[in-house]
């Protein structure tokens, strides 16, 4: 029987409600057989993914999805096979994390300018052991009656271009991709078709690129086609899977998107030749 594989899952140390134990115990249930963890600028939770990949006989494959600048626009970066142990790279998303905590800081100060009394030292308590991103926003702001859904609360205020958006990475797409290779892995643009300008894609190529991420929930097939001809014709690989967040996004549940374990293994052989 063929392999299946997620391998963009996050859990509750970044913005999902899902513990790490119970993405595995999921997986089980879904028939995954390999799976990564791949939360917002953080490794908190590898240490714990490989003790349940033991537990549960589940392939895991250590991963981030790291946040980059590129002009006005947010970029996200899969990095799969990341080591991480490696203290240059963990430096990095300790930088990113004090900077993600003041860019909410930022936007909640917005929200009081706009006259949504926020108290920022709930909010900041609120957010304490994780690595905040907008979600976390949103939720406190949903939590607190401030706002009625996540598309209110995305559309009326944090949204992008919104008037508490606050916007702004440190690191730019170069320099993730350069980190995760210096940290021993490979970097994939995520989700790709939801980039407003697509000539991204092959700017971002340049740039060094392992690959791409094809195979995600409503993707449009002309898109597909065209990132297919990209791998084909600049030898990438690929990777998906269902950006799975807990109860956050009940539609993406853990499996619902899946990869064949062949990529996986390109991956592996891509690895061993860099070598």
């Amino acid at each position: 029987m063929a392999r299946i594989c997620d391998l963009h899952i996050h859990s509750d140390l970044s913005d999902s409600d899902m513990p790490v134990e119970e993405i595995f115990k999921t997986a089980v249930d879904n028939k995954v057989d390999c799976i990564s963890l791949t939360d917002h600028d953080t490794l908190d939770g590898i240490d714990s993914a490989f003790r349940c990949s033991k537990k549960y006989d589940i392939e895991f494959i250590p991963g981030i999805e790291i946040s980059a600048q590129h002009f006005d626009s947010e970029i996200h970066i899969l990095g799969f096979f990341i080591d991480h142990l490696n203290k240059k790279f963990l430096d990095i998303l300790a930088e990113m994390r004090v900077l993600r905590i003041q860019r909410l800081v930022e936007m909640v100060d917005k929200l009081n300018e706009l006259g949504v009394a926020v108290s920022k030292p709930d909010f900041l308590e609120f957010i304490k052991g994780v690595v905040p991103t907008r979600l976390h926003l949103a939720i406190y702001l949903i939590q607190r009656g401030y706002t009625r859904d996540m598309k209110e609360t995305f559309d009326k205020y944090i949204g992008v271009n919104k008037p508490a958006y606050s916007g702004g990475f440190k690191y730019s797409v170069k320099e993730v991709i350069a980190a995760i290779r210096d940290a021993g892995g490979l970097s994939f643009i995520a989700h790709p078709h939801m980039l407003t300008d697509q000539r991204l894609v092959e700017e971002f190529i340049g740039y060094g690129l392992d690959g791409i991420e094809v195979q995600y929930r409503n993707m449009p097939q002309r898109l597909r086609t065209v990132y297919d001809k990209y791998v084909f014709e600049k030898k990438l690989l690929r990777c998906g899977g269902s950006d799975a967040h807990g109860s956050y996004k009940k539609y993406a549940a853990i499996g619902s998107v899946n990869i064949p374990y062949d990529w996986v293994q390109e991956m592996k052989e891509r690895l061993e030749n860099n070598d």
